[in-house]
């Protein structure tokens, strides 16, 4: 959350900057920087949308909640890097090799790749000291404001030898190859939403002390499925399966089962008491099963949803 809100504003004024250098001086890698900066503002903004739309509750058409919206948002975002990032980029770069024009590189070229460098980075680090299993919008900012980093450098380095060695085709260059790093990350972006919005199972460490608690509870005989699914990088949802042990939960109701059979005088007295017997054991098990639901949301705060059936 704070990663994605301050590359939102340091992308927005790094952008602006860019943008007004680059058509002032014509220089296609900072076009290309410019664009760069504009996909990543636009991009971080979607994501800044998924993350508060996934924090809306759970509803009659949405039982679960909206947590893995922020993964389709995420997705949307990734596509505007791959066509809108990366493809005009590439588009301007391949232009300035079959229209080459001369770029006026100045002080203020110099400033602004400066200025972008260090607002790049320090978005960068605090991605890298957010970062967390499942958090894609984190992700994103994280390989995005890699990828300005790399850019400012790949930009640098072309416009150095564009004024070293007169060539004006290294700017063009600079520029293409600021597109394909936008694609590479664009691409490695939707194919992580993908899996999560392909339900992708929870972490095994965490499946693990889930599985140790559900092992810890006094009338569970054994685990038969546990199935575990990432929601949102901070909820879980799970589905699990367990054998009763029925000693033990008769052993609950001894005293009124004792109650019950003493009155027993003839088959019809039988008959309600089996009937009887088979109420108990229904909702005695329903009332279980939410005392173990609530047990195990209690020491396994990420679990937003539980649903234990007995098999």
């Amino acid at each position: 959350m704070r990663a994605v809100k301050l590359a939102i504003l340091g992308n927005s004024f790094v952008c602006l900057i860019k943008f007004i250098v680059a058509f002032y001086g014509g220089s296609a890698a900072m076009f290309a920087e410019a664009v760069h900066s504009l996909a990543d503002t636009a991009n971080q903004a979607l994501l800044w949308i998924g993350i508060k739309r996934s924090k809306i509750g759970p509803s009659k058409d949405f039982p679960f909640g909206r947590g893995q919206e922020r993964f389709v948002w995420g997705l949307i975002s990734a596509c505007g890097i791959f066509f809108v990032g990366a493809g005009v980029t590439i588009y301007h770069g391949i232009d300035g090799l079959l229209h080459p024009r001369p770029a006026e590189i100045n002080k203020w070229t110099v400033i602004v790749l400066s200025i972008s460098f260090i607002i790049e980075s320090a978005t960068l680090i605090i991605a890298w000291l957010d970062r967390k299993e499942a958090d894609t919008a984190n992700l994103a900012v994280l390989l995005e404001d890699s990828a300005a980093v790399l850019g400012v450098i790949v930009a640098s380095i072309a416009i150095f030898l564009t004024e070293y060695t007169h060539n004006i085709y290294w700017d063009s260059y600079g520029s293409i190859v600021v597109g394909i790093i936008l694609a590479v990350i664009a691409i490695a972006l939707i194919r992580e939403n993908l899996l999560y919005l392909s339900e992708k199972a929870s972490p095994d460490e965490l499946q693990q002390e889930v599985r140790a608690i559900i092992e810890e509870l006094p009338l569970v005989e054994d685990i038969k499925d546990l199935r575990m699914i990432i929601l949102t990088p901070d909820e879980h949802v799970l589905r699990a399966e367990v054998e009763i042990n029925g000693y033990l939960l008769v052993r609950e109701m001894e005293e009124s089962l004792r109650e019950d059979f003493e009155e027993v005088n003839d088959f019809g007295d039988f008959l309600q008491f089996c009937a009887a017997f088979a109420n108990r054991v229904t909702r005695t098990v329903g009332a279980k099963i939410d005392e173990m639901e609530t047990t195990l949301k209690k020491k396994a705060k990420y679990l937003k949803y539980v649903d234990i059936k007995p098999s």
